[in-house]
C-alpha cells in the first residue's frame, strides 16, 4: 500500500470552559470539518532602489474552523457552543484526529444555524474564527 491517506472517521471535537487549564466537553453529532484556512499578511518592503516589488511575511492568520453537526439542543457540548456564541467569549477548542494528533486553539463562535428538511435530521454548519496560534501535539 503506497497511499498516505488517513481516514477522518473517529475525529473528535471538544469545546472548553474558559480558564488557564480548560476542562473540555465533547461536541456530539460532529459530522465534518474544514479549517485552519488563513494565511500570513504581506508587508510591502519595496523602496526606490528596488527593481521589483519586495515583500516580507507579516503575522500568521489561522483563519476559521468550520464544522457540520447533527443538532441536538440537549447535548452539553452543543449547549456550550451556543453559550459561547451568545457571550462572544474567546473559547478553547480541541480537535483530536484518529492518528492521535491533537490541535488546540481559541476561537469565537460566529454562528450556530439550524437546518431541517423532509426526511432529514436537524443539522447546522457552525462558523468559528480562530484567534491566535493553533498548537499541534
Amino acid at each position: 500500500m503506497t497511499s498516505v491517506a488517513l481516514s477522518a472517521q473517529g475525529s473528535k471535537l471538544e469545546i472548553g470552559a474558559a480558564g488557564a487549564d480548560p476542562i473540555f466537553t465533547q461536541i456530539k453529532g460532529f459530522k465534518s470539518y474544514t479549517g485552519f484556512d488563513g494565511s500570513a499578511s504581506e508587508i510591502d518592503t519595496t523602496d526606490l532602489n528596488s527593481t521589483s516589488k519586495e515583500f516580507l511575511l507579516g503575522l500568521q492568520d489561522n483563519g476559521n474552523f468550520n464544522f457540520e453537526l447533527h443538532i441536538n439542543h440537549a447535548d452539553p457540548g452543543q449547549l456550550a457552543l451556543t453559550a459561547a456564541k451568545k457571550t462572544g467569549a474567546l473559547t478553547p477548542f480541541k480537535l483530536t484526529l484518529p492518528d492521535g494528533s491533537i490541535a488546540t486553539w481559541k476561537g469565537l463562535v460566529k454562528s450556530v444555524p439550524l437546518q431541517g428538511a423532509v426526511d432529514g435530521v436537524q443539522s447546522g454548519s457552525v462558523t468559528t474564527r480562530i484567534s491566535g496560534d493553533v498548537d499541534w501535539k
